[in-house]
């Protein structure tokens, strides 16, 4: 998929190089991350990506299989003589009626493993996704390109890896409420800030390390440290302590 080059590029784009592949960060990025599970299509046996937990017994189908599934309703009617009690009458209900998933709609396109994606295309293990590219192992995503491993990634979001909550803003690394900003890494709450790294509550802040105010060229040279150092831990562990999980109090 071309989700994976855009992995490779939004990598070189945030730690300065390539990690691997993708599918080895699946377990980092699908972390904090609203799950969704997989179930089976009553109709073909074919594996349906669902958005949410579901009561035990409930049936599905894949959304590409609604014409079918229509047929199969017309064909199911009520019988009026067995209609005793309102019991009687989910029973009967219950044997017909499933959930949909798989749900790919408008001008969408290399989906995989995918619910409710919008005129989106290469989107891979995620879902409620609208009028996005290259996005893999996010929930909700808007408007935005090259994300992977968030929630609620937002509204008009660029190169992103474990966003949460970004809106306007371009090359976050571990970041939650970003908002207008750019190239922070492992941030939280900051509104018109570009170049910060380990900074929190800011406001119209630039070259910031630790809320610290740095000359330009010593934030240039200790921002390439650590992106490397970030680089290398994850490239060895395919982990990393993550920001939700540091702010709840665990780690990662």
């Amino acid at each position: 998929m071309d989700v994976e080059k855009g992995w490779q590029s939004t990598c070189k784009v945030l730690l300065g190089r390539k990690i691997g592949q993708l599918s080895d960060y699946k377990k980092y990025l699908s972390k904090h991350v609203e799950p969704f599970g997989t179930e089976k299509s009553v109709i073909s046996g074919k594996s349906v990506a669902v958005g949410k937990e579901f009561e035990k017994g409930t049936r599905f189908i894949s959304g590409d299989e609604v014409l079918q599934y229509a047929e199969i309703t017309k064909r199911a009617k009520l019988d009026i003589n067995s209609v005793k009690d309102i019991d009687s009458v989910i029973s009967s209900l219950g044997e017909v009626l499933c959930y949909s998933g798989n749900d790919i709609f408008g001008k969408s396109g290399n989906i995989e493993q995918s619910n409710k994606v919008l005129d989106s295309t290469d989107i891979l293990c995620s879902h409620e996704v609208i009028f996005s590219k290259n996005i893999a192992y996010c929930h909700i995503v808007k408007y935005s390109e090259h994300g992977y491993g968030g929630e609620s990634v937002g509204f008009h979001a660029f190169f992103t890896i474990k966003g949460f909550e970004i809106y306007e803003s371009q090359r976050v690394f571990e970041g939650i409420r970003i908002y207008h900003s750019s190239d922070c890494t492992f941030c939280a709450a900051m509104d018109n800030c570009h170049d910060c790294m380990f900074s929190f509550n800011l406001r119209n802040k630039n070259r910031c390390i630790g809320n610290l105010q740095l000359a330009a060229d010593r934030y240039a040279s200790l921002k390439k440290k650590l992106q490397e150092d970030i680089a290398q831990t994850l490239e060895a562990k395919h982990d990393l302590a993550s920001l939700p999980g540091i702010i709840g109090g665990g780690c990662p």
